[in-house]
C-alpha cells in the first residue's frame, strides 16, 4: 500500500471513515497492477467495505462524443459501467462494494459519485457539526485540489520524462 498525504486523507479522518489508499486485490503478482480501490473504506454500507475507484473521463473521446454532445454526463456514465465491468467480480470475491467515482474533464460528476460523495458529506457534517452544504462544498473543493495536483504531476512527468524527480 502506498502512503501519501493529500487533502483526501484529511477528509477521511474528519469523516471518520478510516480508508486505506490504493488497495490491490492481493490475489497475486499479476493482480497487483489492477487495483480495484484507490481508497478502501472498511465500514461504508452496513459494515461492508467499499472500494472507491476515482477516474477522470473525457467527453471528447470519439467513442462517446456524439452522445456527450447531447447528454451531459454520458462519458461519466459509460466510465462507471466500465469500472463495474472490470472490478465488480474482484470486489465481490473480496466482500467489497465497487464504487466508481467518475468526474468528466469539464467537471460533471457521475451519478454514483454524486450519491456517495453526498453520503460522505453527511458523515463529515455530523462529525464536524456543520451544515451538509458546507461539508459538501469542502469535500468537492478538496477533490478538485487533488485532481488539479494529479493533472499537474502528469503534465510534468510528460515534460521531464518518466522517472525524473517531480516535486510533490
Amino acid at each position: 500500500m502506498k502512503s501519501r498525504s493529500s487533502p483526501s486523507t484529511g477528509v477521511k479522518k474528519q469523516a471518520d471513515v478510516g480508508g486505506q489508499m490504493e488497495v490491490g486485490s492481493g490475489l497475486g503478482h499479476d493482480e497487483r497492477r489492477t487495483q480495484p480501490a484507490d481508497v478502501l473504506v472498511p465500514n461504508w454500507d452496513l459494515g461492508k467495505p467499499a472500494a472507491f475507484d476515482l477516474t477522470v473521463a473525457s467527453p471528447l473521446n470519439q467513442s462517446i462524443l456524439n452522445e456527450a454532445c447531447v447528454t451531459a454526463g454520458s462519458s461519466a456514465r459509460v466510465s462507471e459501467q466500465r469500472k463495474h465491468a472490470s472490478n465488480d467480480v474482484k470486489c465481490s470475491e473480496l466482500g467489497w462494494s465497487c464504487i466508481p467515482l467518475v468526474v468528466e474533464t469539464y467537471g460533471c460528476w457521475g451519478a454514483e459519485a454524486r450519491l456517495h460523495l453526498s453520503r460522505l458529506a453527511s458523515r463529515l457534517a455530523a462529525r464536524l457539526n456543520c451544515s451538509k452544504s458546507h461539508a459538501t462544498s469542502t469535500l468537492y473543493g478538496r477533490l478538485n485540489l487533488v485532481l488539479v495536483r494529479a493533472n499537474a504531476r502528469a503534465l510534468l512527468s510528460r515534460a521531464y520524462g518518466v522517472g525524473s524527480d517531480i516535486p510533490a
